[in-house]
């Protein structure tokens, strides 16, 4: 009960910082992705021998108990998605050898899925949905990566995650109707392949979670295991990677995707120790489970452990589904404190089956090794599994936002970046396509038509996009 008032008062208190930005949204800082050198390695290599494992654990919600017993803390309704189904002979998975791709992200989708606080009326939505669809087989794109979980919540009905207040009214609200699958059967009508976005680990912040109902994972956590399984960084939740339980709630939710709808993917993002990481984040988890290893190696087997984990559930339901993860574009920050695991992934099957850089930048970043072309080139160089494929991620959005001019300066002195960018991708042998951030930054949400903003860089690379060049 303490911890219920706590929490209650500590959401109170950062309501007013809150409601002045919304609901938070996430922002591509230039150190995540690739603007700045990775940040310091953390300093745990040195001492991890007196620190894994022996530490006294003062947390009575790590014992040896919760370490063996993970099906128990699960999710109830996740029981159902652990009988396997035979494949379905009759399904069909759309995906092209070229990947032309773009992002579909929440903070775009809020306007699509929602209207004055509410899930919008079906029929404005099916038009909004066949304008998004007819807009991309027109421009050469064949790909969505469309976000169905941002923050531990769902954008479809869902038994394991509550619906997302991006979608319906709140978390304790129902759908009207399924919107993820009127989008998925209007993108196969357009010969538009779909991948079904999520992000793993990042939960809802403070002042949210605790409208979630309590008969999900994340509310429990937060009930009875808050600052161990979800932990609280800079007013966000984010679920701790270290636990088999979390692991295994992620893995049952992407299985739950690819089982109830007719996508043909699985996609995650570079979300997976967030920005900003402690040392003493998963200190509970580290001091019961470590057994020996350092603190990073623990952190990358633990991030492993899950995209494997994804990889064998998606093939589980069809072999020729894909999986694949778009990366931090900064190769170090992705060995650093994300704990992504860059090098086992691209070099060994099973893990992935495409990886999608965010290689953000012009040609004429200030430093040179976020430069697109030598960023490219090194992720090109990275890829030696021949199962696995580059698809590399573009900065569409850059081209909008004029603060960047003083790190970035080529999408401001030129107009003809993403063109150039283009045809150096189409010549990069090692590439098998591209995915642009994002959607909106081309085409009003609403109208469809172009953004205004950045015409002539838009005009300029359609033909390429099309395949006129």
């Amino acid at each position: 009960m303490t911890k219920r008032i706590f929490a209650l008062l500590l959401a109170l208190f950062m309501l007013a910082g809150l409601c002045a930005c919304g609901d938070g949204e996430d922002t591509k800082d230039d150190a995540t992705q690739a603007g700045t050198q990775s940040q310091p390695q953390n300093s745990e290599d040195s001492s991890a021998a007196e620190n894994s494992g022996t530490a006294e654990n003062s947390n009575p919600a790590v014992n040896s108990s919760d370490a063996e017993s993970s099906d128990a803390e699960s999710s109830d309704a996740a029981d159902s998605s652990e009988e396997e189904k035979p494949v379905d002979k009759e399904r069909k998975p759309l995906n092209y050898e070229y990947m032309k791709g773009t992002w579909l992200y929440q903070y775009s989708g809020t306007s699509l899925f929602r209207e004055d606080g509410k899930q919008r009326d079906e029929a404005e939505y099916r038009q909004l949905v066949e304008q998004i669809c007819a807009n991309l087989q027109r421009d050469g794109y064949n790909t969505l990566f469309l976000q169905v979980r941002g923050h531990g919540d769902s954008f479809y009905p869902s038994e394991l995650y509550p619906p997302s207040r991006y979608a319906v009214e709140d978390y304790d609200s129902e759908f009207d109707y399924d919107p993820f699958e009127i989008f998925v059967d209007i993108a196969h009508k357009h010969e538009i392949s779909i991948h079904a976005w999520i992000n793993p680990y990042r939960l809802l912040l403070v002042n949210q979670i605790i409208s979630v109902p309590d008969n999900y994972a994340i509310k429990k956590w937060f009930n009875e295991k808050e600052g161990d399984y979800i932990v609280q960084l800079d007013g966000r939740y984010y679920a701790n990677p270290a636990y088999e339980e979390v692991q295994q709630l992620v893995i049952d939710g992407a299985k739950e995707i690819c089982t109830n709808y007719n996508v043909d993917g699985l996609h995650i993002d570079d979300y997976f120790y967030p920005s900003g990481v402690r040392d003493d984040f998963d200190k509970y988890a580290y001091a019961a489970l470590g057994n020996g290893r350092t603190l990073k190696q623990f952190r990358y087997d633990c991030v492993n452990n899950l995209v494997k984990g994804l990889y064998d559930a998606v093939h589980s339901v069809h072999p020729d589904l894909m999986f694949g993860i778009s990366p931090a574009g900064n190769m170090d920050n992705n060995r650093g404190y994300l704990s992504a695991d860059i090098d086992t992934w691209c070099t060994t099957p099973g893990y992935i089956d495409y990886i999608a850089p965010q290689v953000y930048w012009s040609f004429n970043y200030v430093k040179d090794f976020a430069k697109f072309d030598i960023c490219s080139t090194s992720w090109g160089n990275l890829v030696t599994c021949k199962d696995v494929k580059l698809v590399l991620g573009i900065g569409l959005y850059r081209t909008m936002d004029a603060e960047l001019s003083q790190t970035d300066p080529g999408w401001f002195l030129y107009k003809d970046n993403l063109k150039r960018i283009l045809e150096w991708t189409y010549d990069f042998e090692p590439a098998d396509g591209f995915i642009m951030f994002d959607y909106c930054s081309m085409y009003d949400i609403y109208t469809g038509e172009y953004r205004e903003q950045n015409s002539e860089e838009i005009q300029n690379m359609l033909p390429l996009l099309k395949g006129q060049d």
